[in-house]
């Protein structure tokens, strides 16, 4: 990991030079090399700190302002510090609020973590709101930090900021999308999934199936054509939950109840009626409409039309399963189902033209053969 040596003995000179003012005679525990050790409390100013550009509270947000910029942000640079304030402070207003007001009132209550050379670990959105408060009010351009010693491996800079803001018990608003990236950047960076599991209060068998569902998501976004952008996804994560636990779990997969074909079929129907804004709890009725002989043909039928530029198409074939597959679970209630039939008929244009269509002439014929049949009845 690159330090930032010259930003290093600055802090250093400002430490010994202002000692008095400095140290706040304090310490912070940190696991380091799986071991609890006690780091320095220091009240150092805000112009020696960096945002850390790699924090996981504003990962997914991070990833489309590099595409838009077309490279990375240095958060030595202050232009780009400026595009990390926006971020940190626009994922959400009413907590910026909320945090300017306890800072006013209450102080700084807990201490940052910040590397030996003034990246900040776990405090960027109280940086970015002591820069606002500093604005007006210098006696704001502190920060009350832990700081770490200079031979810190990325690995456990990484397990303590998920340890700090992600374990279970304490968990912050990293946001669902957030998370999983977070703890993707883990396993990029050589961590294991029983490492990261075991600092974050998670079984291994959680991150596994976490890192599923991101995949999950990667190909929802390559389906839409938004590589990436995972803002895209933010009001939608319920249904990658149903639907890698309904289809695509590990163990699910192993029971193989559909074929590879089948479940890419399966894939792209439920992601163009994602698209189409199907309600999640709508994704869990696709196994029974697969599974359903009466119904599997139908539902498959939609794969033809399965991309993002025919997706209400694709929604309205689904539509038709889910009534029968309702249908089907009231079987054994014939009360029911004609009052729905009625209530169909009562709806029916039948001065419309589209009744004239061969398909739909097809489907009159059975009508009336079921009509028939309830004759006897009358």
């Amino acid at each position: 990991m690159k330090i930032n040596s010259q930003n290093a003995k600055k802090i250093d000179s400002y430490i010994n030079d202002y000692k008095e003012q400095a140290d706040l005679n304090d310490t912070e525990k940190v696991r380091i090399q799986d071991k609890v050790v006690k780091i320095p409390a220091y009240r150092i100013p805000l112009d020696y700190l960096f945002y850390n550009v790699e924090n996981g509270r504003f990962a997914k947000e991070y990833l489309n302002v590099k595409k838009a910029l077309k490279r990375e942000l240095n958060p030595e640079n202050s232009d780009d510090a400026k595009e990390i304030e926006k971020m940190l402070r626009g994922q959400s207003t009413s907590k910026t609020l909320w945090l300017k007001d306890d800072l006013e009132t209450m102080g700084q209550q807990e201490y940052g973590i910040i590397t030996h050379d003034g990246f900040v670990i776990n405090g960027n959105r109280r940086m970015s709101v002591l820069h606002l408060l500093a604005d007006k009010n210098p006696d704001y351009g502190y920060m009350n930090v832990a700081r770490l010693p200079n031979n810190v491996e990325e690995s456990d800079i990484y397990k303590i900021e998920l340890g700090k803001q992600m374990a279970r018990e304490q968990k912050l608003d990293y946001g669902p999308i957030n998370e999983l990236l977070k703890i993707e950047h883990g396993i990029k960076s050589k961590l294991t999934t029983a490492q990261i599991a075991a600092t974050i209060g998670y079984t291994k068998e959680e991150i596994e199936e976490k890192m599923a569902r991101l995949e999950l998501i990667r190909d929802y976004l390559d389906f839409i054509g938004e590589p990436d952008n995972f803002e895209a996804v933010d009001d939608i994560n319920d249904h990658f939950i149903d639907l890698h636990d309904k289809i695509f779990s590990e163990k699910l997969l192993k029971q193989k109840r559909f074929n590879s074909g089948e479940l890419d079929k399966i894939k792209n129907i439920a992601f163009a009626t994602m698209k189409a804004k199907v309600p999640a709890k709508a994704l869990r009725k696709i196994p029974k409409m697969v599974t359903n002989p009466k119904i599997r043909s139908s539902f498959f039928e939609a794969a033809k039309v399965a991309k993002p530029s025919s997706a209400k198409e694709t929604l309205e074939i689904f539509k038709v399963c889910e009534t029968r597959l309702q249908a089907e679970t009231d079987k054994g209630k014939p009360a029911k189902l004609l009052n729905s039939i009625l209530a169909t008929f009562d709806s029916v244009d039948f001065h419309h033209p589209e009744l004239k269509q061969e398909e739909n002439k097809n489907m009159i014929k059975k009508i009336i053969e079921y009509m028939e049949s309830l004759k006897k009845f009358s």
